[in-house]
């Protein structure tokens, strides 16, 4: 919407400049027959020149990122993109925290339509899966408005794919990376199947089949006969899965190809958009990992991780326009597969050997998918739009043959299986399908004549469901063996001569809460009325009306039901205001109102035990666990001085019911688990800052002269503070009975995951033909974990440090034979930051490592070819 409005006193360079431009004799004739008090002039104000068309049509406080943007940046997928937004930080490269809040504030749509997740930890999509070519842009929101999901706590992200190219276009590209950990030093991994660097399986790691004969029976393994078992246990695949190598890691390469096209054909305009991409990545963690407890260090280690990740996506998109409307379809399609494998030596207090010396060996197979249809349309009849949405979409992880191995270092360095029971193979599967359907019509009008009026309403629906089974085998046996099978390799120790009753038996590991199948329902409609109440004046009032269901229940491979089935059934009037005060030239205030909540997510609830390779965490839900609910105040002043130039300072205010915590506890001395809690109340206070400007060089040359200066900065402060009164109470997950809030030492503690300081800031240069960016970005020390203290047993928070980010990007387009090239460059964390994860302790011990390892700096290079 633009603020342009008629006043009777300010006479404007562009009245004037109208003015002028009239014949003069036709002034003469029309002075000539008006009297003067008719030929007073009426004159035009114009607010807003500069406001860019985002800011400019919402009244909400929001960061956009077009595709300029992400040109610039060079990033490779989204969740690396919006890192460079004001307020934003992202976690393990994969899940974005807006204001520092956690991934279960944050909600992401694709083109306006919700998404499954295929992580076991989380019902939010890691944004990793979205490469930046598939992108047209992405809208990040920090005050709710009732068209959207009511679980809105920090923000929510709507990315936007490519759709109508204004002209015909088609790039072929091909890259390579190298990092100064990982590529060209020597890494660990097993061989796999043929297969393996595509992402997909070839069969290999596909359940045996006199394995399937047992599932499909119905019948506990350990109800066939010994000869039966013995079978099932040499069936299993050995040697390609559970041999780890050594060997010298190549550089990381990608290539892509994307194109569209539009026509016109009779009254409709026609675009097509395709993109496929492949990326293969490898990664070395040489890790510290180190666990106290009750202010002992009982584990120390050191931990070598090689990952291979290779990723394919597509995306196809085609879209119709014509006078009255559009339509758009589009299927997206993403395949990510991560292939292990670990190595942990060091001391390990429960260890059984003379020395407390331990080797352990993993490794696993993680399948990610990800398949997105969507059918969209809008339609304009008169003053009225009439819009609509439904998405399909189903998301996969798969992990066969996720195998753990431990053995002991004897006084002379060998490692020796010489403890039974302790080789683990599991077996798991998620699939998370979501069905969503949602449609708005919105009314245009004006008041008196001049001043817009927007009334809108709409519905949502939206059905998700989640079945996640398991299994566990181990090897049991293996007292005793001769030295000779003790120091065999792992194919050997557990070839088929060695799997018998005598020394190695297959066992099947089942609790009730193995598996899980939950679901939720929303139901939601919402009444909005965008209105210029005052000239330069506007202000959005709504309610959504949300009511939904959530369940969750666990159960064993049998069918047997296990403990704390979760049915949450709750609704909600949640109302929005926002206040936008246009004041001044390209000068404007905004306020906003909103209450929201979050919803426990389904891992949080599910009693089933989950072990996470990238964390190395047990995690167990918590089926206590009730909805948080949010209450948002938000404020800011924008000034825009020009073509993507402005400066905001803005401040907001939050304060949450029932926050959910991620919390760390014993089970016994140094073994730990994971799990989550309601915190009585939180309480967020923060600032943001956001400045961008384009300039030419003081010093003037051709060289600097034919370019033009770009610098950005922005920062958020966050002060966050969880609050527990006298007589709170918390559903504690160990006892699993309400407990005083005071006995886990909440009162005054920061909010788990939201870190005091964030920063960016860019600086580079645009030309005709070349790009270039220095990005630099800090997130301040937050805590990862919070540990829940228990008598003799008390645990420090785990706090990560994400450090400084500095980042330069450069790219230049080139013409060869009448071709024409663009040449990407980039390196990645030049300063070397390293991940770390610790813990604070009071004592001699001082900081301990939880998980801290190089990062390494990255170094890409990229040719495109355009047609």
């Amino acid at each position: 919407m633009k603020f342009h409005h008629i006043s009777k006193s300010i006479l404007s360079t562009t009245a004037l400049a109208l003015i002028l431009a009239t014949p003069a004799v036709a002034q003469e004739n029309t002075e000539a027959e008006q009297p003067e008090e008719a030929r007073q002039l009426e004159t035009v104000v114009i607010r807003g020149e500069f406001i860019p068309a985002p800011q400019r049509e919402t009244s909400q406080v929001a960061s956009f990122l077009g595709a300029e943007d992400l040109a610039r940046q060079g990033d490779t997928n989204a969740a690396l993109a919006l890192t460079r937004l004001s307020g934003l930080s992202v976690v393990s490269g994969k899940f974005a925290y807006v204001r520092g809040l956690g991934d279960r504030y944050s909600a992401a749509l694709l083109n306006g339509s919700p998404l499954p997740s295929p992580e076991p930890l989380r019902r939010t999509v890691p944004l990793d899966l979205f490469p930046s070519n598939v992108l047209d842009g992405a809208a990040v929101q920090k005050t709710f408005s009732v068209q959207y999901p009511g679980e809105f706590g920090g923000g929510l992200i709507d990315l936007k794919t490519l759709r109508m190219p204004r002209e015909n276009f088609l790039n072929v590209k091909l890259g390579t990376n190298w990092n100064t950990e990982t590529s060209g030093q020597e890494g660990i991994y097993v061989h796999g199947g043929d297969y393996d660097w595509l992402g997909f399986d070839d069969g290999l790691r596909d359940i045996p089949g006199p394995l399937g004969a047992v599932l499909a029976s119905d019948q506990s393994l350990g109800s066939y006969t010994p000869d039966e078992i013995e079978a099932v246990g040499e069936s299993l695949v050995n040697s390609p899965l559970s041999v780890i190598q050594n060997g010298d890691l190549g550089p990381n390469f990608e290539g892509s190809v994307d194109g569209g096209m539009s026509f016109d054909k009779g009254d409709f305009e026609i675009g097509l958009v395709g993109v496929a991409g492949y990326d293969q990545e490898w990664q070395t963690k040489d890790a510290v990992r180190q666990y106290v407890q009750g202010s002992v260090l009982g584990s120390d280690f050191q931990s070598l991780q090689t990952n291979l990740t290779a990723t394919l996506n597509a995306l196809g998109s085609a879209t119709v326009e014509w006078a009255e409307g559009e339509v758009q379809g589009t299927l997206f399609y993403v395949h990510s597969t991560s292939k292990e494998a670990q190595i942990d030596e060091g001391i390990d207090f429960n260890a059984q050997g003379s020395t407390g010396l331990v080797h352990d060996e993993s490794s696993g197979w993680f399948e990610r998918g990800l398949t997105f249809g969507q059918l969209r349309g809008e339609h304009y009849i008169g003053d009225l739009t009439f819009s609509w949405r439904g998405s399909m979409a189903q998301s996969t992880r798969d992990a066969p043959y996720e195998r753990s191995l431990r053995r002991f270092i004897d006084n002379e360095g060998n490692i020796l299986y010489s403890v039974a029971n302790s080789y683990d193979i599991r077996f798991s599967e998620l699939t998370d399908d979501n069905v969503s359907f949602g449609a708005d019509l919105k009314y245009e009008t004006t008041i008196d004549g001049t001043r817009e009026a927007i009334i809108s309403g709409g519905f949502d629906s939206s059905s998700t469901d989640r079945d996640y089974e398991f299994l566990a085998f181990r090897f049991a046996g293996g007292n005793s063996l001769p030295m000779d099978v003790q120091m065999a390799r792992p194919d050997y120790l557990f070839s088929p001569d060695n799997i018998d009753p005598a020394r190695f038996v297959l066992q099947e590991v089942t609790t009730p809460n193995d598996s899980y199948a939950a679901g939720l329902d929303v139901m939601a409609g919402y009444v909005q009325a965008d209105l210029e109440l005052f000239p330069f004046i506007r202000t959005t009032l709504g309610a959504r009306y949300e009511t939904a269901e959530e369940t969750v229940r666990t159960f064993d491979r049998f069918g047997n039901p296990g403990a704390g089935d979760v049915n949450l059934e709750n609704d909600y009037i949640l109302p929005s205001a926002t206040f936008t005060w246009n004041f001044a030239d390209d000068l404007q205030m905004r306020l906003g109102y909103s209450q929201t909540i979050a919803r426990p997510q389904f891992r949080e609830l599910a009693l089933s035990n989950y072990f996470d390779p990238e964390t190395e965490r047990s995690y167990r839900g918590n089926s206590g666990l009730v909805d948080s609910e949010l209450t948002n105040y938000d404020a800011r002043l924008e000034y825009y001085m020009g073509r993507n130039e402005f400066i905001t300072i803005g401040a907001f205010h939050k304060e949450i019911k029932n926050p959910i915590e991620e919390v760390q506890f014993s089970t016994s001395t140094f073994v730990f688990e994971t799990t989550f809690i309601n915190s009585p109340k939180a309480v967020l206070s923060g600032a943001e800052f956001e400045y961008r400007t384009r300039f030419d060089m003081p010093i003037s040359n051709p060289w600097f002269d034919d370019r033009e200066w770009l610098f950005s900065a922005n920062y958020t402060y966050t002060s966050s503070e969880v609050q527990a009164d006298e007589g709170d109470r918390v559903f504690d997950p160990i006892s699993r009975s309400l407990r005083d809030a005071a006995l886990y030492g909440l009162d005054g503690s920061s909010l788990q995951g939201t870190p005091e300081n964030i920063a960016n800031l860019q600086f580079g240069w645009e030309s005709d033909v070349e790009q270039m960016t220095l990005l630099l970005g800090w997130v301040d020390e937050r805590i990862l974990q919070r540990g829940l203290d228990q008598p003799g047993a008390e645990l420090p928070d785990i706090i990560e440090n994400p450090g400084v980010q500095l980042d330069l990007v450069y790219r230049r387009d080139f013409t060869v034979a009448g071709r024409d090239f663009t040449l990407g460059l980039s390196g990645r964390n030049l300063l070397n930051e390293a991940h770390e994860e610790y813990q604070l302790n009071d004592n001699d011990l001082g900081r301990t490592e939880f998980n801290t390892y190089d990062r390494g700096r990255s170094l890409s290079a990229s040719l495109t070819l355009r047609f």
